[in-house]
């Protein structure tokens, strides 16, 4: 049941793809490659923590869109390997289908500096897996923890298998009695000097797999009421953000909005009316986005948010106490109390961002914030709660 549910999930998680449902000239192919990316993001965490439950699931359902490949194959040897099942038979089938040249030619080209251009113009020939993939990474170091391990004694027919798997293509050479073939010639186009300055394909695969921090600046105003106290103000904010490897993007951190354009409101403390003015607002919390397009370059993603809100009014209370120390003597003490405008900020916003480099992003964002500021009882002024706002933002 639970191999059924996962295969299931992938399936639809592929056709419910904005991507998925654009019209392209080959769709056999990109339903392997979609289905393919899908499933080797899953793939990545399962095999770091050598939970192969759902494994043979999702090589079945790549299977099913592009065929038996080299790298179905060589995913279900290493699980073999290491939960030390018997290997000779899909071994010997992995060899005499000459796969092990497939993976040659593969770790040849990850070594180019132009591998990212190779993949993109050559991606059945990798089945559709990118070039330094961390998927690969991590089967050279599960290959190479098998060789080095005490715990395992391997035969030498999967001693072998691990030399190609963790790139010891001289040590499985010589002990495979057979001589390193050339890399299968792939075409990388050089731009031709009318077009040499045109900008180069980019390639982020690698790099969605990790985390980074964004650093935002815009503008924030009213979108309602004849004479709003918070008008036009600048905003910046820094948050962390999670990887881009996965359907869901999250974001957690804070914003500021210098209040430098607004009007004094009225706040009631200790059962006085204070007339005060705001200079700066703080939102802490955090989005959730959907990507709804990622074509590598560009990525899209709606989110919504929620953020603990604070405007400051500059309105303290000092508390005085006292205790004793260690010698007996009595001692004076103080607090401070910050009073402040709190309420709660939710958001909905649209976000596009454009792949630089490696990490970096640079991207916009529009949104529209409900900050119910009447919610503080203290709060005797009428503040419109609605408001919208523009950003720039970059990722690394």
């Amino acid at each position: 049941m639970t191999r059924i549910l996962t295969r299931l999930f992938i399936l639809l998680h592929i056709f419910a793809s904005p991507i998925f449902l654009q019209a392209h000239p080959n769709e056999k192919w990109q339903d392997c490659e979609q289905i393919t990316k899908i499933a080797i993001e899953k793939l990545v965490s399962s095999v770091d923590k050598n939970d192969f439950e759902n494994l043979e699931t999702m090589l079945s359902t790549i299977q099913s869109a592009c065929g038996e490949n080299e790298f179905t194959q060589r995913m279900r040897i290493l699980r073999a390997l290491i939960e030390k099942k018997t290997t000779g038979a899909i071994i010997a089938d992995y060899l005499s289908k000459n796969y092990q040249e497939v993976l040659v030619m593969r770790w040849d080209y990850s070594v180019e500096n132009e591998y990212q251009k190779i993949y993109q113009e050559n991606k059945a020939d990798f089945n559709f897996i990118p070039l330094n993939h961390p998927i690969d990474s991590l089967v050279k170091l599960k290959a190479n923890a098998l060789l080095t391990s005490t715990s395992y004694n391997l035969t030498e027919q999967e001693k072998q298998i691990a030399l190609l798997f963790s790139d010891h293509l001289d040590e499985f050479y010589k002990s495979y009695g057979s001589t390193a073939p050339a890399p299968t010639p792939v075409t990388v186009q050089v731009p031709a000097p009318e077009t040499a300055l045109e900008e180069p394909i980019e390639y982020s695969e690698d790099y969605k797999y990790r985390a980074g921090v964004l650093v935002s600046a815009g503008v924030e105003f009213p979108i309602t009421g004849t004479d709003p106290l918070f008008k036009s103000n600048a905003t910046i904010g820094v948050m962390y953000a999670s990887p881009l490897s996965s359907l869901m993007v999250y974001e957690l951190g804070a914003k500021i909005r210098i209040n430098s354009n607004d009007r004094s409101f009225d706040y009631l403390l200790n059962e006085e009316i204070e007339h005060v003015n705001s200079t700066v607002s703080f939102s802490l919390g955090g989005n959730l986005g959907v990507k709804v397009f990622d074509n590598d370059k560009f990525i899209i993603f709606p989110k919504a948010g929620i953020y603990y809100d604070i405007t400051g009014t500059g309105l303290t209370e000092y508390g005085e106490g006292y205790y004793y120390d260690e010698y007996g003597f009595e001692q004076s003490s103080g607090s401070i109390r910050y009073n402040n405008v709190n309420t709660m900020r939710t958001t909905l916003g649209l976000s596009v961002m454009r792949h630089i480099d490696r990490k970096k992003y640079i991207g916009l964002e529009f949104a529209y914030h409900y900050i119910p500021y009447n919610w503080d009882k203290n709060l005797l002024t009428n503040i419109q709660p609605n408001y919208a706002s523009g950003q720039v933002f970059l990722r690394f």
